[in-house]
C-alpha cells in the first residue's frame, strides 16, 4: 500500500496541470502546519542559489507566479528579496495542513519572457494583519506591506546602527543603543480589542547591564529588556483604560540570550489577558481589564536606552493569533531552508501559442491578407499547423522545428464579412494549443484622420488636418468634445474655421472620416488658447476688413483716401476706467493708425461679438457672469472712451444663434475715427429716441483730442441712409454727409467740405434718418478755435 501510495502522488504530480504557458517550474514541498490547520498563513519560503532561477527568471524575479499543487489559481505572495536565483518571498496559503501533505504543495513558475510584475503584496496580509515591517530596505523610508500604510522613517544620529545588514530573514537593522530608530509615526491599534504583537530580536546587550532596552516602545505598551543585570529578563508592558501599568517581568529560556528569538504578546480582549511568547512557548500570562490607550510609535527607541543589536519581521494584528499559528509561524521562519523542499525544475510540455494577428486591419476583399503567428515550444519541436481560415478553406502545414514566430502565413478573401480564424498548433509531445481572431474585410481601405492642427484666425480656430488617401469619404465630420460641430462635405477640403471660440478657452477637436461601409476616427487634440490681443492690416481706398476674435472692423470702400495700416488691439477689461458711474465696460479695444485719422473721410462699421453659451454670456479675460443674452440683450450697447469718459453709442443689437447652444450678441455701430471702444452694461431704459452729444463745444487741433471734435451718436436701429448737415448761424451750409451706407455715429472735426477749418462760432447740425417719413436731429454746437 506504501509504495501504490507513492506511484499515485508520482502520477499525479505529472499529471498537473500548467499555470497559463509559463515555460518552467519548480514543485516546493513543504511541512506541516503545527498543532492544527491554519488558513490564510503567509508562509516564507527561502530558495539560495538556485541555477535554474538564474538562469530562466528576470533579474527581478517579477515573473515569478506561485500556484497550489492541485490548482493553477495564481497565489498572493510578495517578494521580499531576489537577486541571481536566490529568493525570500512569503507565500499566502488558503489552507495550511497539519496532516495533509499535498494541500501545503505548491508550484513555483518562472519565465523571463513573462512582462509584468506577478507580487500582490497586500494580498499576502490580510489576516487581520495590521502593520507588517520586513525592515529590509536600505536607508530612508521603511515600508509597511499590510494595506494600513504604517510606513517607517530611519532616524539615523550616528554611531554603528544600519539598515541592510543580515537579518534572521534577509535584511534586517542593527541598532547600537542610542538614539537611532525607525519612526513610525502613530500606529492607533484599535482599542479595547484583542490584537498580536511580536518582533525577531538579537541581543548584543552585555549581562552585567542593568539598563531598559526597547525594541518595539509607545508610552502604551512596549517589549524590552528589564532594567536588570539578567540576560534573560525582559518586560511586556500595557497600560490599560486607567493608565496603570498591568505589565510584569518574565524570563526568556536559557540558552537563547543573544540568539534569533521571535518575541510575542497576544491580548485577548474576551478574557481580559495577555499571554506572552517567547519562540514557539508561552512563558507568561497577565491580566488587563481595558487597552483604550494603545498605539506604537517607534521600532527601537529615540534615546539612550534604545535597542542593542538585530531587529527583523515587526508585525501588528488585530486579532488572536493561536498558540499553533505562533509555532508554525517560528518552525517556519526560524529555518526556512529546512522547512521546504524543492524539487527538479519542470519544462512546460505544451505549446506557447502567444498570438495569431493580421498583419494590418482591416482586411481587405481580393487581396492577400497575412497573418503572423507567434508559437513556440520549449522542448521539442512544433509538429503540425492547421488553419481554418472561416470561409471554408483552411491550410495545412508541419514545421518539425521548435519555434515559427518568424514565419507569416496569408489567405485571400472574395467576400465581404465577419470570419473567425482559428489555428491549432501542435507540438511532437501530442500537446496542442489553439488561438483564433476575428476578421473582418472590407471593399477597400479605410484611413485615419491625422495630423490634428490648429491657426488662430481673427474671427476663430482654423482646423486642419491630413488624411493618406480621401477616396471613397463621403464627408468629415468635425467633433469639439463630444458634440458635432460641423459636417465638411468636400473630403478635398480637410479644414474648417470654427467661429464658435471664447477668447483664451482650449478646445479638444477629433475628426471622423465616414465612408460608406463605416467610419475611421483621428486621435483627439487640443487647441492652443485663443487669445491674440493684436490684429493690424494694410487698407486702402478699396476698403476691407480688421478683426480680432470678439469685434470686427469693416471698411468701406472709398472711406479711406489713401493706404495706412490699421491696428485692432484688445484692452478687455484691464482698461484703467474699467467701470465708470457703476456701469461696466466689457470687451474693450483700441482702433488706431499713424495716419487713419487724415486718411478717414467717411464711417466704417464696428461689430463686437459677445459669445453666449446655453443663453449666458461669457466676457473674457475677465470673466462676468450673470448676464443671459435673452433678457439683457436690450442692457448691452457700444461705448467709446473719450480720455476722462465712456459714452454709450446707438447701438443695433441682434442675436446671430449657432449650433450646439452656442449663439452670438451682435452689438455694430458706425464710427468715423480710431479710438477706445467696448461694450457697456447698462440696466437703464433701453435706447429709443435718445441722441448722445460730447463736446458742444470743442477746440480742433488741441493735444486733448477728447476736446478736439464733437462726437454725436443716434439711433438708426433700422440701418437707414443718413444725410448731415452742418450750418452757420447765417444759415449757409458749409459741411454736407451722405453716401449708400448706414451710420449711427458722427464725429466733426470743424472742418468745411473744402477741408479747411470753419470760424469760430455756433453751428447748428442736422441729422436726417431715413427716406421717406425720415426722423431729424437738430444740434447746437460751438466751435472754438
Amino acid at each position: 500500500m506504501k509504495i501504490l501510495s507513492i506511484l499515485i502522488l508520482f502520477i499525479g504530480l505529472l499529471c498537473s496541470q500548467w499555470y497559463s504557458n509559463w515555460s518552467y517550474r519548480k514543485i516546493i514541498t513543504n511541512n506541516y502546519a503545527c498543532g492544527g490547520d491554519l488558513t490564510n498563513f503567509p508562509l516564507l519560503v527561502v530558495i539560495s542559489n538556485d541555477t535554474d532561477l538564474q538562469s530562466h527568471a528576470s533579474n527581478n524575479g517579477h515573473d515569478i507566479v506561485f500556484t497550489l499543487f492541485s490548482s493553477t489559481d495564481k497565489l498572493a505572495h510578495e517578494i521580499e528579496y531576489y537577486d541571481s536565483g536566490t529568493l525570500i518571498a512569503w507565500v499566502k496559503m488558503p489552507y495550511f495542513s497539519a496532516s495533509v501533505q499535498t494541500s501545503n504543495i505548491l508550484y513555483m513558475y518562472f519565465d523571463k519572457a513573462k512582462p509584468g510584475n506577478q507580487q500582490n503584496t497586500f494580498g499576502v496580509w490580510t489576516e487581520s494583519y495590521y502593520m507588517v515591517h520586513h525592515i529590509n530596505e536600505n536607508s530612508g523610508l521603511l515600508y509597511d506591506s499590510s494595506s494600513s500604510g504604517f510606513n517607517g522613517t530611519w532616524n539615523y544620529t550616528g554611531g554603528a546602527s544600519t539598515l541592510a545588514i543580515n537579518g534572521l530573514i534577509g535584511r534586517g537593522g542593527y541598532f547600537d543603543g542610542t538614539n537611532d530608530h525607525i519612526n513610525l509615526g502613530y500606529v492607533p491599534v484599535p482599542a479595547n480589542k484583542s490584537f498580536t504583537l511580536s518582533i525577531w530580536k538579537k541581543s548584543e546587550i552585555p549581562d552585567a547591564e542593568a539598563v531598559s532596552r526597547y525594541s518595539l516602545f509607545s508610552n502604551n505598551f512596549y517589549f524590552k529588556k528589564y532594567q536588570t543585570a539578567d540576560p534573560r529578563k525582559y518586560l511586556f508592558y500595557i497600560c490599560d483604560g486607567s493608565g496603570v501599568n498591568r505589565g510584569a517581568s518574565h524570563f526568556i529560556p536559557a540558552g537563547i540570550e543573544h540568539e534569533w528569538f521571535c518575541y510575542t504578546a497576544v491580548y485577548n480582549h474576551g478574557e481580559s489577558k495577555y499571554f506572552i511568547y517567547a519562540n514557539n512557548n508561552l512563558i507568561f500570562t497577565g491580566n488587563c481589564t481595558n487597552t483604550s490607550k494603545t498605539s506604537l510609535g517607534s521600532i527601537s527607541s529615540s534615546g539612550t536606552d534604545g535597542w542593542i543589536g538585530f531587529l527583523d519581521e515587526a508585525r501588528i494584528s488585530t486579532n488572536i493569533r493561536s498558540s499553533n499559528w505562533i509555532a508554525t509561524e517560528f518552525s517556519n521562519q526560524i529555518n526556512p531552508a529546512a522547512y521546504r523542499t524543492p524539487g527538479i525544475i519542470e519544462v512546460f510540455p505544451g505549446v506557447i501559442f502567444s498570438s495569431f494577428t493580421p498583419a494590418s486591419v482591416p482586411c481587405l476583399v481580393n487581396e492577400s491578407t497575412v497573418f503572423a503567428l507567434n508559437a513556440r515550444v520549449v522542448t521539442g519541436s512544433i509538429a503540425s499547423v492547421n488553419i481554418n481560415w472561416g470561409d471554408g478553406s483552411s491550410t495545412a502545414y508541419s514545421p518539425g522545428i521548435p519555434d515559427i514566430s518568424a514565419e507569416n502565413f496569408s489567405h485571400t478573401y472574395i467576400t465581404r464579412s465577419d470570419f473567425t480564424v482559428t489555428a491549432i498548433v501542435t507540438a511532437a509531445s501530442g500537446f496542442a494549443a489553439t488561438n483564433s481572431t476575428p476578421v473582418f474585410t472590407l471593399p477597400y481601405r479605410f484611413y485615419n484622420p491625422y495630423n490634428i492642427n490648429f491657426s488662430l484666425e481673427p474671427n476663430g480656430c482654423l482646423v486642419k488636418w491630413d488624411i493618406t488617401s480621401s477616396a471613397h469619404v463621403q464627408h468629415f465630420n468635425l467633433y469639439r468634445g463630444n458634440n458635432l460641430q460641423a459636417r465638411i462635405e468636400n473630403p478635398a477640403l480637410r479644414e474648417y474655421l470654427d467661429e464658435c471660440v471664447i477668447f483664451g478657452d482650449r478646445y479638444s477637436y477629433w475628426i471622423e472620416a465616414v465612408y460608406s461601409a463605416g467610419s475611421f476616427f483621428s486621435v483627439t487634440n487640443i487647441s492652443e488658447p485663443h487669445a491674440v490681443y493684436r490684429r493690424e492690416a494694410v487698407l486702402g481706398t478699396g476698403g476691407g476688413n480688421l478683426a480680432a476674435i470678439f469685434a470686427d472692423l469693416f471698411v468701406p470702400p472709398n472711406v479711406l483716401t489713401g493706404t495706412c495700416t490699421i491696428s485692432m488691439s484688445i484692452l478687455s477689461n484691464r482698461h484703467e476706467s474699467f467701470y465708470e458711474s457703476g456701469k461696466p465696460v466689457y470687451q474693450q479695444i483700441e482702433i488706431a493708425g499713424a495716419d487713419i485719422q487724415n486718411q478717414l473721410k467717411g464711417s466704417m462699421v464696428l461689430k463686437f461679438r459677445v459669445p453666449a453659451t446655453n443663453g449666458s454670456l461669457c466676457f473674457k479675460p475677465v470673466e462676468a457672469s450673470g448676464y443671459f443674452i435673452g433678457d439683457h440683450k436690450e442692457n448691452f450697447f457700444c461705448a467709446n472712451w473719450n480720455g476722462s469718459t465712456w459714452t454709450r453709442l446707438s447701438t443695433v443689437p441682434y442675436i446671430d444663434r449657432r449650433k450646439n447652444n452656442f449663439s452670438f450678441l451682435q452689438l455694430e455701430i458706425t464710427i468715423n475715427m480710431p479710438g477706445i471702444y467696448g461694450v457697456m452694461y447698462d440696466p437703464g431704459k433701453p435706447e429709443t429716441n435718445e441722441v448722445t452729444i460730447k463736446n458742444r463745444l470743442f477746440a480742433p487741433g488741441l493735444v486733448h483730442s477728447r476736446l478736439s471734435s464733437l462726437q454725436v451718436s443716434f439711433p438708426n436701429p433700422d440701418m437707414e441712409q443718413v444725410i448731415i448737415q452742418v450750418f452757420d448761424l447765417n444759415g449757409h451750409m458749409v459741411y454736407e454727409k451722405s453716401g449708400s451706407g448706414w451710420i449711427n455715429f458722427w464725429s466733426w472735426d470743424g472742418k468745411a467740405g473744402n477741408n479747411n477749418l470753419c470760424a469760430s462760432g455756433p453751428y447748428i447740425i442736422s441729422i436726417r434718418v431715413g427716406g421717406k417719413g425720415a426722423k431729424t436731429y437738430n444740434i447746437h454746437s460751438y466751435l472754438l478755435k
